[in-house]
């Protein structure tokens, strides 16, 4: 996990900005999916070298492609997704990026280098 990132923090942030209209497919399970998402998000961040260990910033630049792909994944495999539950997933973390994006320039957790 990130040093400084409250997961349920974020999970609660994130939740109440998406629209969930948008998602309705999804709206039973929509904080679970987050939840898996940002499990997701923080794994890659950390095999990806983006974080070290300790949750600091590590030695590589967070690749928002990579990224996205893995979270997609990682929740379509955990929930045994069809492709076209897949194809919502995928729209629901193009969603919490940005608000993921929010919640950290909220915390101050960001470093634009």
């Amino acid at each position: 996990m990130m040093r400084g990132y409250d997961k349920q923090e974020a999970l609660a942030f994130i939740a109440r900005r998406i629209n969930r209209r948008e998602h309705q497919e999804l709206a039973d399970q929509l904080e679970s999916l987050l939840s898996q998402i940002i499990d997701a998000d923080m794994a890659y961040m950390h095999e990806s070298g983006v974080l070290d260990e300790e949750g600091n910033a590590g030695d590589s630049y967070y690749e928002d492609d990579d990224a996205f792909e893995s979270m997609v994944e990682s929740v379509v495999a955990q929930n045994d997704l069809t492709p076209e539950q897949a194809v919502k997933v995928a729209s629901l973390v193009d969603d919490y990026m940005d608000f993921q994006q929010e919640y950290l320039e909220s915390k101050g957790l960001v470093d634009w280098e």
